[in-house]
């Protein structure tokens, strides 16, 4: 094995030391006389012995890292016997070791980046121009074309005891590398491997201009792989291709193919360049024309969508039979099954209880829908069922507002027509003056139908009492527990409630109060006479469609109104054609 590279630690001659030593005794020992040459001998071996001893201090430096042998091996620990182990020492500062001839320390810059170059050698630093080593460079590729690839290989240490001691390198002349260390002819060989595996494996186009960092990355891969097996220490930061090219005598002839290829790609990049012109603007014509198309065709459709929803909204005016109630509407018949009366409104909460039988199957008039008007119902609605919230003054609070749809049974309703229907409702009401402590009254704004059918008739406008009203909502003064009001009596003829004032409270004029009963409201379907229809129908035709010539009603054809102007004469049916005279 090579002895490791690098400057060399100037050893202690521990017999040219102890000759100088005597000397000095014996001069000293010649001064004191005989009698004190002992206790001199004495004292003079043990300054050797600490001299020699502190000689084995060494320092190390950031990025440097110590290799420590004794009689010659890699020892663990300073106490531990030599083992053939590593014993790298990588901290910092001040150590010691044994010093010569029983160990010795080899110290190492591992963190240095060292550079490597193939194929060629650099005169930058002796001011002359760089030299070509073709035998490193010069190499076949996988198409059997020669190539000259120069390249450089930056390293540092990664082993310190494998850079050492496991190589054995015979060094290199040419780049001034000592036997020893493997970064000689071992990573040089090893580097040149690698290189020329990598290039026999492609193309030379690859290599010399479209995949070279391809070929780079390979190259360090395999070069890495190579130096681990060899257990060199070595480790690889980066390989650069610095310049690849033909041999010198093909030189040219490569070029001028290089040189074509690239024209050929420019030209071939030209024309695509024309071609993604000339078609987008092709197709863009082509688009414009055809969105040009669509928006006309939309815009006509929309105008005559537009018209005829117009045309459309007015026909629901005609039949808009919605009516909206005087109270509160509250949930009837508990469908939902949760015991609130504000919850669950539906259909089935409006009766119609009264009104027109033509062909004696059952009054002629039906609860179509039910509208909650400006708001949502259930929890978090923007209106009020009772005067909570609104804080003693009823007239402020914002009630729940509901409107009810009415259609014919089996023909349309004729406007005017009276009927009765019975929802179960509550009244807001106000506290009149001067109550105090009561008793009061106040007349409701709809008549009372009976609510709990205790008379067992099963009809509504019959066995009508006080126990039909309930005070659900009210104010509480705290003196007795409970709201503060509640029904009294009530009159059937009159429609007025007889209130009376829990004892011990005194309420004040104003205060709001809730009342809930089932509501008997009677009702007229609302006025929307052929009269009225053919009114609007005339106002909306005067709107929509200025452009009419005229009217043709046929008894064997459709009737259509004739839009007449500069496009032309357009026939739009407006109903079914008139059944034929018998």
């Amino acid at each position: 094995m090579f002895q490791p590279g690098g400057p060399r630690q100037p050893e202690v001659d521990f017999d040219q030391l102890l000759a100088g030593v005597k000397g000095t005794l014996g001069s000293i020992a010649a001064r004191l006389g005989g009698g004190g040459v002992g206790g001199v001998i004495v004292l003079a071996i043990g300054l050797i012995v600490v001299l020699w001893l502190a000689s084995g201090i060494y320092r190390i430096g950031p990025g440097e890292e110590v290799a420590q042998r004794r009689f010659g091996a890699i020892c663990g620990a300073a106490l531990a016997p030599c083992s053939g182990t590593t014993g790298v020492v990588t901290q910092t500062g001040l150590h010691w070791w044994w010093p010569g001839p029983i160990g010795d320390t080899d110290k190492v810059k591992v963190t240095e980046t060292r550079r490597m170059e193939l194929g060629f050698r650099s005169g930058a630093d002796q001011g002359v121009a760089d030299a070509q080593v073709p035998v490193e460079g010069l190499m076949i590729s996988g198409d059997l074309n020669i190539v000259d690839v120069q390249m450089v290989v930056q390293y540092d240490i990664k082993d310190l005891v494998g850079f050492l001691f496991r190589v054995n390198d015979p060094g290199e002349d040419a780049r001034g590398i000592p036997p020893g260390n493997p970064e000689g002819r071992t990573l040089k060989d090893a580097a040149e491997a690698a290189l020329r595996l990598v290039v026999g494996q492609r193309s030379i186009e690859d290599v010399l201009t479209e995949k070279r960092t391809v070929v780079e990355s390979d190259t360090k891969t395999r070069l890495q792989d190579i130096l681990d097996k060899y257990q060199t220490g070595i480790n690889i930061v980066s390989v650069q291709l610095l310049k690849t090219q033909a041999p010198e005598e093909v030189f040219e002839s490569f070029e001028d193919v290089l040189r074509a290829r690239q024209e050929q790609e420019t030209r071939v990049n030209e024309a695509l360049a024309y071609e993604n012109n000339i078609i987008p603007r092709a197709e863009g014509d082509a688009e414009r024309i055809k969105r040009e198309a669509e928006a006309f065709a939309q815009a006509r459709v929309a105008r005559a969508r537009g018209e005829s929803s117009r045309f459309i909204s007015v026909l629901e005016q005609f039949r808009d039979h919605s009516i909206e109630l005087e109270n509160v509407l509250q949930d009837t018949n508990d469908a939902d099954g949760d015991g609130d009366s504000a919850t669950g409104i539906g259909l089935g909460d409006v009766t119609v209880i009264d009104g027109p039988d033509v062909d004696g199957d059952g009054i002629d008039i039906l609860v179509s829908s039910l509208t909650l008007i400006g708001a949502e119902l259930g929890e978090g609605s923007g209106c009020l069922f009772t005067n909570a919230g609104s804080d003693g003054d009823g007239d402020s609070a914002v009630l729940c507002t509901f409107s009810v749809s009415y259609d014919g049974q089996n023909s349309d309703l004729v406007s005017g027509t009276g009927f009765s229907i019975a929802y179960l409702g509550n009244e807001i009401l106000s506290l009149p003056s001067l109550v105090g402590t009561g008793p009061f009254e106040i007349r409701l704004g709809n008549p009372v139908l009976d609510t709990d059918n205790a008379d067992g008739d099963n009809n509504v406008t019959t066995g009508i009492s006080a126990a039909d009203i309930e005070v659900v909502q009210g104010p509480d003064g705290g003196k007795a527990q409970g709201v503060d009001i509640s029904v009294n009596g009530f009159d059937t003829r009159t429609n007025v409630v007889s209130f009376r004032v829990q004892a011990g409270e005194i309420l004040k004029a104003g205060d709001g109060f809730t009342v809930q009963y089932l509501n008997r409201e009677n009702l007229n379907v609302p006025a929307t006479s052929e009269v009225t229809q053919q009114r609007l129908y005339l106002e909306a035709i005067e709107t929509i469609l200025p452009g009419i010539n005229k009217v043709i009603v046929s008894p064997d054809a459709e009737s259509v109104i004739i839009l007449g102007g500069r496009e032309g004469i357009t026939p739009i049916p407006v109903g079914p054609s008139q059944a034929p005279s018998q």
